[in-house]
């Protein structure tokens, strides 16, 4: 192939890739999925009586974002800008393929092209904390991603160690995912004397936010890290159980059960995602699999070790890892290293042996169209999901009209662990319906007055004015 010709391939995969991600994301826009948290921030739009400077102090000022101010005061404008057009809410998931432009502008910077046009496609495609590809309020995990990729960037490329450290900062202050990442920022400094310095001026002005400003300025400032659960032998040993069965279970049983459901992709999406694969064949049958095998393995090693540190936001936090539901929320660090890590694994392995480019290529090929395949039956799962949320309200409101109920509070019982668990249509467990603050906009959205009736999941509240259990179809009420 030409070099000309070549490149072509190369910005036509490049292209295939984002206008993958853009569809994803316009397929969620278009069906206006909206779960779990996100149910709960895009009703707050239409309780806004402030002007925009008061409404973004009230709204950063608040136990969930005064960690979090740089993505607090982000998402809060999406918020108070959605309140006349709902719509403008789902502005906030554009910042996944921001994140992803990011990622490929750094790689690029380290490694050749083809690597970090591979690495962002695995990683838009990922099965690993997929809320933050699908949930508009995640822009915050996507948020933290741009600023720590950066901060390595201007550590690598620009040797500027104080831009890195303000980078960084922001990150956590975006979202604390990748709190331990900054163990590789401090291994890629060269100098001793850096590296010390780095961790001081760092760690030190998140000590000062964290201890001092963040108390002093916010009235309703929450410590969201958990010191004491370091020495908790126990739950430390739960955490390496359960990621450990997140990555060699979870993370297969994920892609079976997308198969399971590969008759929900439409000819146009097995389109994309074949165009997508036979890209990743084209490239990279005339790629150097032996080029630069030295600066592979040293990132894979350090994406590696930066996949076990990611892991440690959980012993000094109340979560646990795990791929299901909106709990996987936490996992945008992971996510990263674990794409970066495996692949040029992959690839240094590969560069090794005398394997022929044309078989090395169709099996990235084949093993893109897998990945792909289960990305686009999770995105199926997040339809499916909001539909499910919105057929539970209306059987709801249909109950209610038939009873002549218009206040009070209601209890629904739909059994929803046997639903998530059950239910083929859900990869992940998708999130369905659980808690209290969920229910105002489902309400609202199906024509139920939310002021006047209060909706509870029966798991989570059992004594309410009404019972409404719905079962194999039937809608039975107490």
């Amino acid at each position: 192939m030409s070099k000309s010709n070549y490149e072509k391939s190369f910005i036509l995969l490049f292209f295939l890739v984002f206008f993958y991600v853009f569809y994803t994301l316009y397929a969620i826009y278009s069906s206006n999925v909206v779960l779990a948290d996100d149910l709960a921030m895009i009703y707050l739009a239409k309780d806004i009586n402030q002007n925009y400077f008061d409404y973004i102090a009230s709204f950063v000022n608040s136990s969930t974002m005064s960690a979090r101010p740089v993505s607090g005061f982000i998402t809060g404008t999406i918020i108070f800008l959605s309140q006349n057009n709902a719509q403008i809410y789902f502005s906030g998931l554009l910042f996944f393929p921001l994140s992803i432009l990011t990622i490929y502008f750094v790689l690029n910077k380290i490694l050749a092209k083809e690597i970090a046009c591979l690495a962002i496609l695995f990683y838009a495609v990922s099965m690993i904390g997929t809320s933050i590809q699908f949930s508009p309020i995640m822009l915050n995990s996507n948020v933290a991603t741009i600023f720590y990729v950066l901060s390595i960037y201007f550590i690598v490329v620009k040797k500027n160690l104080i831009l890195s450290s303000l980078l960084f900062i922001l990150s956590i202050l975006s979202y604390e995912i990748f709190f331990m990442g900054i163990l590789i920022n401090i291994l890629l400094i060269k100098e001793n004397k850096k590296k010390i310095i780095y961790a001081l001026l760092t760690l030190g002005l998140l000590l000062i936010y964290r201890k001092f400003a963040q108390v002093y300025f916010f009235t309703n400032s929450y410590q969201r890290d958990s010191v004491s659960n370091i020495f908790d032998m126990q739950r430390n040993f739960k955490i390496i159980v359960w990621s450990g069965k997140m990555i060699f279970r979870d993370y297969f049983v994920a892609i079976y059960r997308s198969f399971i459901n590969i008759g929900k992709i439409s000819i146009f999406e097995w389109a994309i995602a074949i165009f997508l694969s036979y890209g990743v064949f084209n490239v990279l049958k005339n790629f150097d699999f032996h080029l630069n095998s030295k600066k592979i393995k040293k990132v894979a090693i350090l994406a590696f070790c930066g996949f076990i540190f990611s892991f440690g936001i959980f012993i000094f936090s109340t979560y646990m890892p795990t791929l299901f539901g909106f709990e996987n929320r936490n996992l945008g660090s992971v996510r990263l290293f674990f794409t970066i890590s495996l692949l040029c694994f992959l690839l240094y392995f590969i560069g090794q042996t005398k394997f022929k480019k044309n078989g090395i290529a169709l099996v990235f090929s084949i093993f893109s169209l897998v990945l792909i395949i289960g990305n686009l039956g999770v995105k199926n799962s997040w339809i499916y999901a909001n539909d499910f949320n919105n057929n539970i309200f209306r059987k709801i409101k249909i109950k209610l009209d038939e009873n002549n109920i218009e206040k009070g509070s209601v209890c629904v019982d739909f059994d929803v662990y046997k639903e998530v668990e059950n239910n083929t249509n859900f990869i992940l467990r998708e999130p369905l319906f659980f808690n209290h603050w969920e229910s105002k906009e489902l309400a609202f959205k199906n024509g139920i007055d939310p002021k006047n009736i209060i909706i509870h999941n029966w798991e989570r509240q059992k004594n309410c004015d009404y019972q409404i259990l719905i079962k194999n179809e039937k809608v039975l009420i107490k």
